[in-house]
This record gives structure tokens, sequence and C-alpha cells, in this order.
């Protein structure tokens, strides 16, 4: 998947990303299920992780670097600039491209002398990630307002960016290896038709306690195994609705949901919508 950043007419909704413009340039929501993103940046681009994971990535041609991605994690890369990203796991993130004129207004309003950051990565802001959870439910029901929350979304995450251009790691007294973070995300992602504990994970994924583990893996990826654990499943249920005919109760087992019940419940809480009126949309 490529995205240029200066495109001004984005065909709304379209498949591979979803974008609509906005009022400063263009608003993407990338799935899960992509794993190579290359972006061409003629824009400012910033963009919030909605999943945890690892990714790799390389700026401006130099050497591959491998990144624990937070969940809420803000990032930004500067106009003129040019990223490759490789996901290690599923991640879907909400995008918005931002013409440079209007970000040098932002920066003027705030009082900042100087030229804007070339990239940023990994900061946090509680708001921001509200608003980019929102805008991947105003994608996947496709409300065509996306667009107007888009520019609030903006404004939050250009002042966030501002406040701090750094990149920011969370410190805690439970720390997980990126070895370890790799190979539990990569344990979940190939066990998820089973019933997964804690305990199983921590054990078969790291060999630590499941007490250690859980606090280290919420500490360190701002999800707890569970709510990981359930995020994967509604992802994967997500991508099977809209690209297989099996039935919802199939999908339900398949992904490793107690029942059929359960499935649309936690799918509707993430997405704001339903898989029956996912389905016939």
């Amino acid at each position: 998947m490529r995205v240029h950043a200066e495109e001004e007419d984005a065909a709304p909704f379209s498949q591979t990303p979803w974008q609509i413009a906005y009022d400063y340039g263009t608003i993407f929501y990338c799935a899960a299920h992509q794993v190579e993103e290359q972006l061409e940046v003629n824009h400012h681009m910033m963009g919030v992780e909605l999943t945890p994971g690892i990714v790799r990535t390389r700026f401006n041609s130099a050497r591959w670097s491998s990144d624990i991605v937070f969940s809420g994690a803000l990032y930004f890369v500067g106009a003129g600039s040019a990223l490759e990203v490789k996901k290690e796991q599923p991640i879907d993130f909400v995008l918005a491209s931002i013409d440079p004129k209007y970000f040098d207004r932002f920066m003027e309003e705030a009082g900042i002398v100087g030229a804007a950051p070339r990239f940023a990565f990994n900061m946090l802001d509680t708001t921001v990630y509200a608003q980019a959870r929102q805008l991947r439910r105003m994608f996947l029901q496709r409300d065509r307002d996306v667009g107007l929350f888009a520019s609030e979304f903006v404004h939050n995450a250009a002042g966030r960016i501002l406040q701090c251009a750094d990149t920011r790691r969370r410190s805690c007294r439970y720390q997980l290896t990126p070895h370890q973070i790799r190979t539990a995300l990569e344990f979940i992602n190939d066990n998820l038709s089973t019933s997964l504990s804690v305990a199983t994970l921590a054990q078969e994924a790291t060999g630590l306690s499941g007490f250690y583990f859980a606090h280290a893996f919420t500490a360190m990826l701002g999800y707890s195994p569970h709510q990981y654990i359930l995020d994967r499943r509604v992802s994967r249920a997500h991508q099977l609705i809209t690209n297989t005919m099996s039935s919802l109760a199939e999908i339900s087992y398949c992904v490793g949901f107690s029942s059929q019940a359960h499935m649309t419940s936690t799918f509707c809480k993430r997405f704001g919508v339903t898989p029956g009126r996912l389905r016939q949309s």
C-alpha cells in the first residue's frame, strides 16, 4: 500500500486504505490486515496507532530499525520525507495529511519559532487516541461527517506534536524485551482459535509468571493481554466478515469467541456496528 499525502480529491471510503478529504488535507484509515506501507510525504503526515505491536521502519532510506508501537502512539513525519513501514503483527491506524502552510500557522499561533519537526514517534495523548478510535468507527460506518471530525482530531494531534517532538518511552519496573514481546504477539496471532489464558501465554511465549508478564505487557503496550487478544479476535473477525461468505457463527468459532453473541457485543464496542450490519453494507 502506498499513500500519496498530496492527494486532495481522494475517493470517499476507497478500500485500501479508506480515505476522505478534510479541511487541511486527507484523512486515512488503514486496516489491520495491511502489513506494509510506504509514505511518500509531500504534506506533513500524522498518525495514531490503534493497536500495539512491533514495526520495522526506515526513514529517508536510512537503516531499518525495529520499534515497539504502543496502543495510542502518535507519530509525525515531516513534508519532504519518505517513511517505509513493515508490521510484524497486524496494526491498524488513522493517518492524516496536513498542508505545511496550515501546520506553520499552528506553530505561529503556539508561539513556536523554527521549522516543523522532521520525525517524531510514540508520543502519547489520551484525547487524540480517543478521537482516532472515533474516526475508525466513523470510517467503518461510512459516516461522511468523518471529514468534519478529522479537523478537530488534527488540531489536537498537532498541539501534542508541538508540545513534544521527541520519541517517548514508558518506564516501568516491569519490562519485556522486544524478542519477548514479538514472541508473545506471534503466539497470540497463531492461537486465536484456542482458549488462551494469560498463564499459558506467559509460560509458552516468555517463560515468565503470569503476574509479571501481565503487568509488563500492559505497561509497555498500553493493552492488557486480555484486551489485546479480544482486539485481535475482533479484527480477524472483521477481515473474515468482509472477505468470506462464512456464517457469523462459523467466524465466531474460528476466531476463538465463546459464542456468536460474545463476538457481536465485542465487535460492536470496537467498531460501532454489528457484524450483520457490516456484511450488509
